[in-house]
């Protein structure tokens, strides 16, 4: 019988379980779009009834074999195997993929499997599952678990049953990510107020577990394979240590949510079972609107975190709100990794390149954690602790800019101007006064930070100012937008460059040098980078380089390489010819920049640097990453 991946996963999932299988346990266990699966599941009715089987549907429960007995059954999931069997695509290609498959296989499997049925079933050599097995083997140990061997048997994975539900939803998840449904089931279960999810979500409404939509994707998901594998006969039958988190009220609520389930499932659930799914709420919920304990351990670790941080990147974190929820988040990561759980994070694996320095403040957090409890952050945990520090940076902390409204068409359109303004931007800036052009010679201008001028200015003046239309548009609104950044973070040279993006010491003889280390720095932070690239840095048309006094050299790409900010340095151990002129330290400037306000701040900068020359031979001789962002903010104007 010619069936595809997922009409073999779905009548397997049927085949197994002894009650209904909603559609947001078909569509979590296949990675279907959960609005295809009663399309998916019509299909299957009909494979079914070939088959001489009768697929029940009923819209409060979802989808269960009819009159299914251990005999019949049997015989159908030989004929799903040996479909299975036929099928080459039902088998995973990729190294990766054949690694999540055999932790999954093994864990399901009741006992051992031989390496070589392994084999037969993806249809690979022996040297290639060995190889699999090995690097499995050593993935699984994140888990707890551990990969047995035994002559004669085959392989097993040997561990707590809490631990082997791990991989499993990371699995899942990955499946779930892929095909971007987080949210289409969220709507479906908020309308079926007869589904077993929106009853679960009731109960955590009603004890006020405040959770962000990714989170509870995140229990729900890890809830279904908990009461799948609770329904297949492996339940948790070790107590956990639960002093860190004793008589915390989620586990009233993980009481509530257990007896839920065994009405609607008609299954028993133990304490070590309610236990979990406390921990788990307790893990995934959202710290919005709690206030950090003041454990004095926790304490400890934020500051030395943060020193750590002003150590490496001399960026500061000074704000009280970024203090309570970092400390927040502190507590809360220390809980996951005591319990070896997590956030899963869709996005986990594009915030290192959205928010690259944000995601090297993170993992300096993590080598600090690591340190005392010798357990790093997982890449989702990373990603919300970037997500915190790209909020903090990119902050604006400072006292709102005074501006001085110049409106030519007067009367109502200055209201309507200052409103469209102040409708954006209120938090940044105070619209001290209102006037016209012909009166700006008679403006005391020191009281104020810059001007906001409908009528276009053409002369030089004490402070700065932007030309915006007459009819504010959404353009006029952006551009004030991005001087507002210029303006509150121009004293932040730290948040312009990045650890990773600096090199010293570096030993090139010619321009073609020059433009591979570029390339090999970039490539480790944007992994996307095409080797075209480096031709973007050679031909004139694409890049310009700007001389600076004592060997300073600016590469400016005339089209920015990404949306990011990009500022990579490298500093030679010999100058080299550039031009026909010596260089030996380079400046890779690669900004969405319309307005040229960071590279009016790293030119106007590197211009000052290029007078001293006793800064540019402290810097040779001390070229840590910390003492240049220091000599670079010493000389910034």
């Amino acid at each position: 019988m010619n069936l595809n991946k997922k009409e073999i996963e779905i009548i397997k999932l049927l085949i197994s379980s002894s009650n209904y299988i909603s559609s947001y346990d078909i569509a979590t266990a296949t990675g279907i779009n959960r609005r295809l699966v009663r399309d998916e599941m019509t299909n299957i009715k009909t494979i079914l009834k070939t088959l001489g089987y009768e697929l029940i549907s009923k819209t409060s429960k979802g989808y269960i074999i009819e009159g299914k007995s251990s005999h019949s059954l049997q015989a159908l999931a030989d004929i799903i195997e040996d479909a299975e069997r036929q099928r080459e695509s039902v088998f995973p290609t990729l190294p990766w993929e054949r690694r999540n498959y055999i932790q999954k296989r093994l864990i399901e499997a009741d006992g051992y499997v031989k390496i070589d049925d392994l084999a037969d079933e993806l249809l690979i050599s022996r040297s290639t599952i060995s190889s699999d097995l090995k690097k499995a083997r050593h993935d699984i140990k994140k888990y707890g678990l551990t990969m047995k061997q035994k002559p004669n048997y085959g392989i097993c994975i040997v561990g707590d049953e809490a631990n082997k539900r791990k991989p499993i939803c990371d699995y899942q998840f990955t499946n779930l990510r892929q095909s971007e449904m987080f949210y289409d089931y969220l709507n479906s279960f908020i309308a079926s107020v007869d589904s077993l999810e929106y009853g679960i979500l009731e109960i955590i409404k009603k004890h006020q577990v405040e959770m962000s939509d990714i989170a509870l994707c995140d229990f729900l998901l890890s809830l279904s394979i908990s009461i799948m594998r609770i329904l297949a006969g492996h339940t948790i039958t070790h107590p956990q240590d639960l002093t860190l988190i004793e008589r915390r009220s989620e586990f009233a609520c993980a009481r509530d949510i257990a007896h839920f389930i065994e009405e609607k499932n008609q299954c028993e659930i133990n304490e070590y079972e309610i236990n979990q799914i406390a921990i788990e709420l307790i893990c995934k919920r959202s710290s919005k609107g709690t206030t950090p304990k003041n454990v004095p351990e926790v304490a400890h670790l934020v500051n030395e975190i943060l020193a750590e941080i002003y150590q490496q990147t001399l960026l500061t974190f000074t704000d009280e709100k970024f203090h309570t929820v970092f400390t927040l988040y502190i507590e809360a990561a220390l809980i996951r990794l005591t319990y070896h759980e997590k956030i899963r994070n869709p996005l986990y694996d594009e915030l290192k390149t959205t928010y690259p320095l944000a995601y090297e403040l993170a993992q300096i957090t993590s080598s600090v954690i690591e340190k005392h409890l010798h357990q790093s952050l997982s890449m989702s945990e990373l990603a919300f602790f970037a997500i915190i520090f790209n909020t903090a940076i990119n902050r604006k902390t400072t006292n709102k800019k005074k501006v001085l409204l110049l409106c030519g068409l007067g009367g109502g359109a200055e209201d309507l101007t200052s409103y469209q303004i102040l409708d954006r931007f209120e938090s940044q800036i105070d619209i001290v006064k209102t006037s016209q052009y012909y009166k700006l010679p008679d403006e005391d201008l020191s009281q104020y930070d810059f001007i906001i001028s409908t009528v276009p200015i053409h002369k030089k003046l004490a402070i700065p100012y932007i030309n915006i239309s007459q009819i504010i548009s959404q353009e006029d609104l952006d551009k004030i937008d991005n001087y507002l950044s210029y303006l509150f973070n121009k004293n932040r040279m730290e948040t312009l460059f990045h650890p990773q993006l600096y090199k010293t010491n570096v030993k090139v003889r010619h321009k073609s040098d020059i433009v591979n280390e570029f390339y090999k720095m970039l490539k480790t932070q944007y992994p996307t980078i095409k080797e075209s690239f480096k031709n973007n840095l050679i031909i004139k048309d694409q890049s310009t380089m700007i001389h600076y006094r004592h060997k300073i050299g600016l590469l400016k790409l005339n089209k920015p390489l990404n949306n990011n900010n990009i500022l990579a340095v490298l500093l030679l151990n010999k100058p080299i010819l550039w031009d026909k002129k010596e260089l030996q330290m380079i400046i890779l400037f690669s900004c969405s920049d319309n307005n040229n306000y960071i590279y009016n701040t790293i030119s106007n900068t590197l211009m000052n640097l290029s007078l001293k020359e006793k800064d540019i031979q402290n810097l040779f001789e001390d070229s840590s990453y910390p003492l240049f962002l220091k000599t670079m903010i010493q000389n910034q104007s």
